[in-house]
């Protein structure tokens, strides 16, 4: 057997630097594949726990949910109308991120919110959210501002 190896130890060495580049080749297509799907599973679980909380918020301050922007007086209902409606862009953007399929219902909920969406709290802004309420299809129309 030691003959053998002996003079068979080019070839064996041949066939192992063959079997090792194999390896690390595997290894360059694997691991970003298996980086990638991690990272694909984190941000779906992420989004969910971020829908699940507006949903959760929802249930909670259904005023929020269904205010008129418009007719809100108090300040501090106000605010928190804002920041409930802000919330609800922030979930959208993440869910959309997640799959295209998240556009028609996330658009549905932005769009009982024009009246604040269109005003120019939100439109005057430069941080991307007229866009992307512009990319879900929210249309804005002069009668959505406040008068």
């Amino acid at each position: 057997m030691r003959d053998w190896l002996t003079r068979n130890s080019e070839a064996l060495g041949a066939v192992g630097a063959i079997a090792t580049a194999f390896a690390a080749l595997t290894a360059l297509v694997v691991i970003p594949y298996q980086v990638g799907q991690a990272d694909l599973i984190q941000r779906d679980q992420t989004g969910r726990e971020i829908y699940r909380e507006f949903l959760n918020l929802t249930v909670q301050k259904p005023e929020l949910a269904n205010a008129d922007y418009c007719a809100i007086r108090d300040e501090t209902q106000r605010t928190a109308y804002s920041a409930y409606v802000e919330y609800m862009v922030y979930t959208a953007e993440q869910m959309v991120g997640i799959s295209d399929d998240w556009r028609k219902p996330m658009a549905a909920y932005l769009a009982d919110h024009t009246s604040y969406l269109c005003g120019p709290a939100v439109q005057g802004r430069d941080d991307g959210m007229a866009a992307l309420i512009a990319e879900l299809g929210v249309i804005c129309t002069p009668g959505d501002q406040c008068g």
